[in-house]
């Protein structure tokens, strides 16, 4: 039997497993298989001014029936040399991609009009991976994802930080459960939201930004973030708000040293206390340095955390050294 002649649920299921190349060769065969290679072709596409492959958005934009096949689409083109009627072709392209599940769009920031041009909604997006400034475009664009799950936007620069955050409409992304992004972006996107996992990269928490986060309809369970403060107030504020926080990781800028010496003891036994009343904590780093969650010997549950570097060695029970001013017991 020739392989034209072959069900086409076979045909379907050999094109799944083909490498481009050889999904170019089979749409060149004849009639019957092109329409099932060209599905396959362009159904997760990762487009980059490195990979010298942006003529394929040409393609998008200007072949609609192509586009409906597109399911993950990536895009990195932030080089000064995309201009603006390229970034007119991506908006046009998009705006085919009815059926999209996951998108990445790394442009210029400032681009985020690009999302006008997608006039349709997008029912099967989950994923929206983006270097946009959060405004009103991406505001409109997220009222049309209605089953998206994970989110990264403002990823820019933190100068676009000073710029007032648009209010999201309560009926937007009423699924989330992942963010990526700054911190003031986030305190206008996760409250009223079942987000689980906060990562900000960007921004300055502040302790009153963690009472505002806690206001997810779920638990927090992993939590990331960057200040240039006392991470003292944040962590008690965490340890008062978030207190199902399985992984948590605070990087500062702030200078240790200038803690006085009389009360650096004291500094390190509230981050403890603050840690010990997070029950579900399974790891915690601060500034860089892992805080190892061990137990006092193999009976006891209570947890001891070690304010030291950690090397990456695995400590046992009977290494710790309990009278050290390093560990602090609860």
């Amino acid at each position: 039997m020739a392989f034209a002649q072959l069900p086409v649920e076979l045909i379907d299921a050999i094109c799944q497993r083909g490498q481009p190349t050889d999904l170019v060769a089979l749409s060149r065969t004849c009639s019957s298989i092109y329409p099932v290679a060209q599905r396959h072709l362009y159904r997760h596409l990762s487009i980059s001014t490195a990979s010298r492959n942006l003529r394929a958005v040409v393609t998008l934009a200007r072949r609609p029936e192509l586009a409906q096949n597109v399911r993950t689409f990536s895009l990195r083109a932030e080089c000064a040399t995309v201009f603006r009627p390229f970034l007119r072709l991506v908006g046009m392209a998009l705006s085919r991609m009815t059926e999209l599940v996951s998108l990445d769009l790394f442009v210029d920031p400032d681009a985020s009009w690009i999302l006008s041009e997608a006039r349709c909604t997008y029912t099967r997006l989950s994923r929206f991976s983006c270097s946009l400034v959060f405004d009103s475009h991406v505001v409109e664009f997220l009222g049309k994802t209605e089953a998206l799950l994970e989110l990264q936007v403002d990823g820019a620069s933190i100068s676009h930080n000073a710029l007032p955050v648009p209010a999201l409409p309560a009926r937007s992304i009423p699924h989330l459960s992942q963010f990526v992004g700054s911190s003031h972006v986030a305190c206008a996107i996760v409250p009223g939201r079942p987000v689980e996992s906060i990562h900000l990269p960007l921004g300055d928490l502040t302790a009153e930004d963690v009472t505002v986060l806690a206001n997810s309809t779920s638990h927090v369970l992993i939590f990331g973030a960057t200040a240039t403060s006392s991470p003292l107030p944040i962590l008690e504020s965490l340890s008062q708000h978030m207190s199902s926080l399985i992984y948590l990781r605070l990087m500062t800028t702030f200078d240790f040293l200038e803690v006085p010496q009389p009360s650096l003891q004291s500094f390190y036994e509230r981050i403890a206390k603050a840690l010990s009343s997070l029950a579900d904590l399974e790891g915690f780093e601060l500034g860089g340095l892992h805080w190892v969650n061990a137990q006092k010997n193999l009976q006891d549950q209570q947890p001891v955390w070690q304010s030291q570097p950690f090397a990456g060695e695995i400590i046992g029970a009977e290494d710790l050294d309990l009278d050290s001013d390093l560990f602090y017991v609860y």
